[in-house]
Order: structure tokens, then sequence, then C-alpha cells
């Protein structure tokens, strides 16, 4: 039995979102095409903020409150190679506003950052590598402040 050719034609759909993960390894994640080598905060409507010196262990609820001011409609929290959870101290002050935080390896976190940010859902990640940089401070809110351009 032989098969009939078949035509595929591809249609452009618009993308919800303006910045997308385009790769991610053990040690870096590429946004728009520029490689990171450091933890990222990343936004569907904004660039990526390094957040230098970041890792899971020291991610606390202030960085929840100032990204909280951006009103996402859901967090996601890239915790490295392994799924880690976070204390319901530091999530609080997104969950009082009704904010979903989702926690995930860094792998699956650029992935569903992806997804949904290409629905057009205010979405946000914390990126957030199992490794400190050698060179870099802790991350302070003003990196995280700076994301307030709306």
């Amino acid at each position: 039995m032989a098969l009939s050719p078949v035509s595929t034609s591809f249609t452009a759909q618009p993308n919800g979102s303006a910045f997308g993960i385009n790769a991610y390894g053990s040690d870096f994640i590429e946004v728009n095409g520029v490689r990171f080598s450091s933890s990222l905060l990343v936004r569907s409507d904004v660039g990526p903020a390094e957040l230098l010196g970041l890792t899971v262990e020291g991610l606390q609820a202030r960085h929840m409150e100032m990204l909280a001011q951006w009103g996402p409609e859901i967090v996601l929290v890239g915790t490295g190679s392994r799924q880690k959870f976070l204390s319901p101290a530091i999530t609080a002050p997104m969950l009082s506003q009704r904010i979903g935080v989702e926690c995930m390896t860094l792998a699956a976190a650029c992935r569903t950052f992806n997804l949904l940010a290409s629905e057009g859902r205010k979405a946000a990640a914390f990126l957030l590598f199992d490794h400190q940089a050698a060179i870099a401070p802790a991350a302070e809110p003003a990196l995280i402040s700076s994301l307030h351009k709306d």
C-alpha cells in the first residue's frame, strides 16, 4: 500500500510572551538567545534579572513580597537538579494574595514557564542553580524591584 503525499503548513501563532527560554543546562539558562550562568528571575513581560549567588536555600519571603507587587498568576521555583520545597513562611506573601507557587526542578520550571508564557499567562519563575557563583554576592531585593517597569 502506497502512502499518499501529505502537505503540512505551519501558521505562526502569536507568542503571549516577549521572553522565552531557549535552552538550559546544569550551569546555564539561555533567554532570547542570551546565555546566563547565574540564577535568574524571569517574567513573561520583561527581560530576565540575574540573581547573583541566590540558591533555593537563600530564597526568602522578601523576594516573594517584591515579586507579589507585580501580581503574577503563578510563580514557578526551579530548585536546581532536584525538586525541593519551600517553607510556608517563604511562600506566605504569594499565598496570602492567592498567587500559586509551584516548586520543581530547574529543567521542569524552564519548560513550564515557556508553556505558561506562550499562553499569555502572567507568569514568573525563580530559576535557581544548585551552586552559587564563586564571585557572586547574595541577591538583593533591588534586583527584583528593578523589574517593576509596568
